[in-house]
């Protein structure tokens, strides 16, 4: 059902657009430098400095307000950058306010491990119940380093009265974050969702965990390439305004975009490895495109999760080759702003929103001498006319999203 508004648009009953975006990430700390830089298929990032075998990281470039509740917790105040840069740009609308964001592991440095966790350890052995009695303490570890902080932070900053909950769903959870905010706009649960994520493990704690893990490039990240050896590790956070397309008209805002639809699943298949041919990912694109209501044909970019690891580069692309064929353009830009873990969904959902206001293709910076992988991969980015962007965000366990934008009629 479609209904005739003011501003001579039409558009479907429920429709949701995008009216405000924030970012800070390795590209940048607004939407034109972001925009500017993915155009300009540059690499963002700086040298670690770290006695590590790993040369590179994408760490935000710019100096990000401190604030007396988030004191040395980087990955909230990249957030909190975020969500008031996107309200602003959105000229702040009116409630009732839902809140989802995705964030991943604390941002906690060796200092803090000692000062958080040592205390509790006597004679080799973990007192759980001294650190239980100290739960009372703001700035106790655990009180430092739950998930829920940021969310419950900006539940009383904006004095939201509609759903709100933390995603934390490894690197899946921006993206499934800002599902969540579609949903309850949906269904009428809130007239405004702020949604997005933040993280950043670009830290030695952080870093020497997926060193552990094997899952980082020594070299340089490399999507799609033959010589993958895995991805760049990145920072940032993103956030976007959600209105009905109903309540922005009334309030007279130019939108960015139609968030379309969103699907998701879940490969129970292995804690670090996605399922060989890609299954759930497969699951997860089919979802978005029925809540979307489009076909396979209509969408003409693919934003893919793209890490650069041997693995998960397989098992994507051979997902995307069973739902779209040959012929749709894929490229990742985690070979130019790293991998920005739990924010990355959010981040590319933002690219996804600059190639559809400027009109082009992002390129899969890194890339040199691709596999043939029986998809279309873009190598640099490339202007051209296009009205539906998919974006693929897929985290350890097996969790799996996709979100599909369009361009506004």
């Amino acid at each position: 059902m479609y209904v005739s508004l003011k501003m001579g648009k039409n558009v479907r009953e429920n429709e949701i657009w995008v009216t405000g975006i924030g970012i800070a990430c390795s590209a940048g700390t607004s939407f034109t430098e972001v925009t500017q830089s993915i155009l300009d298929h540059r690499l963002c990032a700086q040298p670690t400095g770290l006695t590590l075998p790993v040369p590179m990281w994408g760490v935000c470039p710019n100096e990000i307000p401190s604030h007396p509740h988030f004191v040395d917790d980087r990955k909230s105040l990249l957030g909190l950058f975020a969500v008031e840069q996107a309200m602003h740009d959105a000229k702040s609308p009116n409630g009732p306010y839902s809140i989802f964001m995705g964030t991943g592991l604390s941002s906690i440095t060796p200092a803090q491990l000692e000062e958080d966790l040592y205390p509790f350890v006597k004679d080799g052995i973990f007192d759980r119940e001294a650190m239980a009695q100290d739960l009372h303490r703001q700035t106790a570890a655990p009180a430092r380093h739950d998930p829920h902080r940021f969310v419950r932070f900006l539940k009383e900053k904006y004095n939201a009265t509609g759903p709100c909950g933390t995603n934390f769903s490894a690197c899946a959870a921006a993206s499934q974050a800002i599902a969540e905010g579609m949903r309850v706009l949906r269904r009428g649960q809130a007239k405004v969702a702020i949604v997005g994520g933040h993280d950043s493990m670009a830290h030695p704690m952080g870093m020497l965990s997926f060193v552990v893990l094997g899952a980082l490039s020594s070299t340089r990240c490399r999507p799609f390439d033959k010589r993958r050896d895995g991805f760049m590790l990145g920072e940032g956070s993103a956030v976007l305004i959600l209105e009905r397309a109903e309540d922005a008209l009334k309030r007279g805002v130019i939108p960015y975009a139609r968030l379309c639809g969103a699907g998701s699943s879940i490969d129970a298949w292995n804690v670090t490895a996605p399922h060989p041919q890609g299954v759930g990912a497969e699951r997860s694109m089919i979802n978005a495109l029925r809540d979307s209501g489009l076909h396979h044909s209509d969408i003409d970019y693919i934003n893919a999760h793209g890490t650069g690891t041997p693995l998960g580069d397989i098992a994507e692309s051979s997902a995307i080759s069973r739902v779209f064929g040959e012929h749709t353009p894929v490229s990742s830009i985690k070979g130019a702003l790293g991998h920005c873990i739990a924010a990355a969904g959010a981040i590319e959902a933002v690219v996804c929103l600059a190639a559809l206001q400027k009109q082009f293709l992002p390129g899969t910076f890194g890339l040199e001498e691709e596999e043939n992988f029986e998809i279309n991969v873009v190598k640099n980015a490339q202007l051209i006319s296009i009205s539906y962007t998919l974006s693929n965000s897929f985290g350890f366990g097996g969790q799996n999203s996709t979100l599909i934008f369009g361009a506004i009629n």
